[in-house]
């Protein structure tokens, strides 16, 4: 029983972090380096 809940929850988890993690991570990337280049002129 507890495997099939697990397999009802977990796709859409490992899709939403497949989808979120990368674009966080590009966003905290992208927001660091403006702040950087603006912080140097």
């Amino acid at each position: 029983m507890s495997d099939h809940h697990f397999d009802g929850h977990f796709p859409e988890e490992a899709e939403q972090n497949e989808i979120g993690g990368p674009v966080l991570l590009s966003l905290i990337l992208l927001a660091t380096a403006v702040l950087l280049i603006w912080a140097a002129s």
